[in-house]
């Protein structure tokens, strides 16, 4: 028989769950570096072709493929206004909703911030699992306590609180604060304006086929004329400086005349933020990407502190040596890491 079992069997799940929770910080350091990568590449090739960012395919940018990790380009029409909803003193915008930083479930549905809601339902168990634990071991020195004639019994109960609350105190301001940071990189930087327009942008063309009755004419035949016939999603479009001066003008226009694009779901699309569309992908907004990010990433560091905990209890209970502990973690580590990368990758 296994001495301490419980202790063992608490310390693993502790830990697996500390490297779950892990896993999209992780991932999100990993896209970040794997985007500047690809940037730095694609400037090195066109500035040998005299091509000019502006030029380059969405697809093919650094913001395009960041902001669809951090939204899910499929759901974010949820955030559009309807054309006859009216203007809130603390709207930002005429288009789209002001992003909610403060609720991981907004009228029924999980928000729109994939990242957060990665990280929330990664270390939500561990959070939760912690202060579990913690009550019960008060509970059960509340019942255990009046047995007082034993010293090392009400120093044992003394320790083991101590170092239990100093670890849930630990992981719940970690958790919190970088849920906080997550929240930050939505809201202080240009992503949900930028992938909200391309958005815009793509219901119009997608709904261009299956919807050919709206009168969208004008629209479409300037994405036409740059794109070609057979364009089907925003992905594809070169987005040149005429291209984006013609957009910018029709904008002008729909405004001036109280009107929108028509769509099915009939959303107030005028096309709000294209004035800004050549500044999205610039040296400023991108370096303001990466220092949200960043921000956020720096925090694993923290973690491994967290996991030091586990590791030491589950080496105590199984009288096994730290570093060989410590070795077999990092393996787990890797194994858990690479397998959350590819399904990431294949979603």
């Amino acid at each position: 028989m296994i001495d301490n079992i419980e202790l063992i069997l608490i310390s693993l799940l502790i830990l697996i769950l500390s490297i779950i929770s892990f896993l999209p910080l992780i991932y999100l350091n990993y896209a970040k570096d794997l985007n500047n990568n690809i940037n730095n590449y694609n400037n090195i090739c066109d500035s040998k072709k005299n091509i000019y960012e502006s030029d380059i395919n969405i697809k093919n940018t650094y913001m395009w493929n960041l902001c669809n990790h951090l939204f899910d380009f499929n759901v974010i029409q949820k955030n559009f206004k309807n054309y006859t909803a009216d203007k809130k003193p603390t709207d930002k915008y005429n288009d789209i909703i002001n992003i909610n930083r403060d609720l991981s479930i907004v009228n029924g549905e999980f928000n729109i911030m994939k990242v957060y809601n990665d990280y929330l339902h990664s270390g939500l168990p561990l959070f939760i699992v912690m202060w579990i634990f913690f009550i019960l071991h008060i509970i059960n020195i509340t019942y255990n306590i009046k047995n007082k004639d034993s010293i090392f019994k009400y120093n044992y109960f003394l320790h083991s609180s101590s170092y239990l609350f100093l670890h849930v105190a630990v992981i719940t301001i970690i958790f919190s604060l970088i849920l906080k940071k997550i929240t930050e990189i939505y809201a202080d930087t240009k992503a949900y304006e930028y992938i909200m327009l391309l958005k815009e942008l793509d219901i119009l063309i997608k709904e261009n086929k299956t919807e050919p009755a709206f009168p969208n004419n004008q629209f479409m035949t300037i994405i036409k004329n740059y794109s070609g016939e057979d364009i089907t999603s925003v992905a594809d479009i070169i987005f040149t400086k005429d291209l984006i001066d013609e957009l910018a003008n029709l904008h002008k226009n729909i405004i001036a005349n109280g009107e929108y694009l028509r769509n099915i779901n009939e959303y107030n699309i005028t096309l709000e933020n294209i004035d800004n569309f050549r500044y999205y992908n610039n040296k400023e907004t991108i370096e303001k990407c990466n220092e949200e990010i960043e921000d956020v990433t720096r925090f694993t560091i923290v973690y491994f502190i967290i996991l030091f905990f586990p590791i030491y209890m589950l080496s105590q209970a199984s009288k096994s040596n730290f570093t060989t502990i410590a070795v077999i973690t990092i393996i787990v580590f890797v194994l858990f890491i690479s397998g959350y990368i590819v399904k990431k990758k294949l979603e």
